[in-house]
């Protein structure tokens, strides 16, 4: 990585060759980067081939993994985005799972191309009607049964958000202990003690990492989501609270509060205990720029040069951590210290 247009046309071009040696006079075209996601390169292109006497065109999306054990990860999105299309909600067709690291040094997938727009590029100017789609999409996200997915976890009709809650909480331990970050410790015990006077609802299937950057509107008006490698299982709110903790720090206060009330109006009551996620959320964001900044971008799967959009907004890293003391009374040093390093680098 980088790989350059041409490297991406001719590695292509040999790729279905190989995989699909029935199509005649295959021919890729058009390959762009679309330069976006913190772990992944993508590229879109048009794949044409003759099918006996008819001619097939696609628009196509190459999404490539860089990074080190990432079989399971790709596997998983691949599943989702296939299980969740079977379903009727709005994702992209994916149509290849490939492993093979032959043509790319890395596994990659691809699926159809959204042509149209990115919601995010003008969310603010359409804002009550952005905020309608985006909240319409989430909302049935969060009421899909989430027994859709290929989880590991046996179907349990018992099965307690809370339990979900504690597996995240032991993972975020289990990076604090693995990438000596233990200045997150008292933020888990804030999590620890506070998750007991919270009401946990059911259990729904979570993005997490739902914005309006990873919303497509496509040219007849249809809006898809996209970019799901952290789907997971759990409380819905997991998934409110990351994007609000994410419009907060990027946009305002004020347009995180309308975000909450537009979910609300969609889903017919109030979110209780929004807080607590929020806080959750701002604890798995600060562990990530620990990880992101005190490793190998490689080791931890996160493009260089997504490194560079954090330097560029370092706004929201403080936006985070003046959240996380009003809410917490809790400081953390180490992060301060990071963001003022980002702020002079």
């Amino acid at each position: 990585m980088p790989l350059s247009v041409l490297s991406i046309n001719k590695n292509l071009t040999r790729y279905f060759e190989d995989k699909f040696p029935e199509r005649r006079e295959n021919s890729i075209s058009e390959v762009k980067s679309l330069a976006k996601g913190w772990e992944t390169e993508l590229f879109s292109f048009v794949y044409k081939y003759n099918r006996g006497i008819e001619t097939i065109e696609q628009n196509l999306i190459l999404r490539i993994y860089p990074g080190n054990d990432l079989e399971n990860k790709i596997k998983w999105e691949f599943d989702v985005l296939t299980s969740l299309f079977r379903a009727g909600y709005p994702v992209p067709e994916t149509h290849i799972l490939e492993l093979n690291a032959e043509y790319f040094d890395y596994p990659f997938i691809i699926m159809d191309t959204i042509s149209g727009s990115d919601m995010g590029e003008s969310f603010g100017s359409d804002l009550q009607n952005n905020l309608m789609i985006l909240n319409e999409l989430f909302v049935k996200l969060h009421n899909l049964d989430w027994r859709i997915l290929p989880t590991d976890i046996v179907e349990n009709k018992t099965l307690d958000p809370v339990e979900l809650i504690n597996r995240r909480i032991n993972r975020i331990e289990g990076n604090i202990e693995r990438f000596q970050i233990q200045e997150l410790s008292t933020l888990i015990e804030w999590l620890r003690t506070n998750r007991d006077k919270v009401k946990f609802e059911r259990i729904s299937i979570l993005h997490n990492d739902f914005h309006p950057h990873n919303v497509m509107i496509s040219e007849n008006g249809k809006a898809y989501v996209i970019d799901w490698p952290a789907c997971s299982i759990g409380d819905y709110r997991q998934d409110l609270g990351w994007t609000l903790l994410l419009t907060g720090a990027y946009s305002s206060r004020d347009v995180r509060d309308l975000v909450l009330k537009s979910y609300e109006e969609v889903l017919g009551s109030e979110v209780e205990d929004i807080e607590y996620f929020e806080i959750f959320a701002a604890t798995r964001r600060i562990m990530d720029m620990f990880m992101f900044f005190g490793q190998d971008a490689k080791e931890v799967g996160i493009r260089e040069d997504a490194l560079q959009q954090i330097k560029e907004s370092v706004s929201h890293l403080e936006y985070i951590s003046s959240l996380v003391k009003e809410v917490t009374n809790i400081s953390i040093p180490r992060f301060d210290d990071l963001i003022q390093s980002l702020l002079i680098e």
